[in-house]
C-alpha cells in the first residue's frame, strides 16, 4: 500500500482494478433485474457449492489484465461459459440451468445492489 493510500484513504490499486473489472462484468448483463434474482438464489447456495462472486472479477483481471476493454472481457467470459457448458459444468438455480461463470456474474449484481 502506498503512502498516498494510507494518508488519503484511497483503495489499493489492485482493489481499484478489481472494481473496474467488476463494473465491466456487470455491464455485460442484458437484464440486470433478472440477473439479480438468479444471483440472489446462487448466493443462498451452500458455501461448498458456490464461490464468492468476486472470484470471477479476480479471475478475469488475472486472465485479461487491468487494461482490458469491455470487448476483451466479453470474449473471455463467453469462451469460459461455452467451455463450462461443453464440459457440462452447470448449476441449477431455481429452475435456471447456468454455468458457474454465469451464476457468479449474476451474483456480482445481486451482492451489491448495482442496477
Amino acid at each position: 500500500m502506498s503512502m498516498r493510500s494510507i494518508v488519503l484513504g484511497a483503495a489499493p490499486r489492485s482493489e481499484n482494478a478489481r472494481e473496474r473489472v467488476r463494473k465491466k462484468l456487470v455491464s455485460l448483463l442484458h437484464d440486470p433485474q433478472r440477473a439479480r434474482e438468479v444471483g440472489a438464489v446462487y448466493l443462498q447456495s451452500p458455501p461448498g457449492q458456490r464461490a464468492p462472486p468476486l472470484v470471477l472479477a479476480e479471475t478475469v483481471l488475472a486472465e485479461t489484465g487491468a487494461a482490458a476493454g469491455i470487448e476483451a472481457i466479453r470474449r473471455y467470459v463467453v469462451a469460459r461459459i461455452r467451455r463450462e457448458l461443453e464440459e457440462v459444468q452447470v448449476v441449477s438455480l431455481d429452475g435456471w440451468i447456468v454455468s458457474p461463470t454465469e451464476a457468479r456474474l449474476c451474483a456480482l449484481v445481486a451482492g451489491d445492489g448495482t442496477p
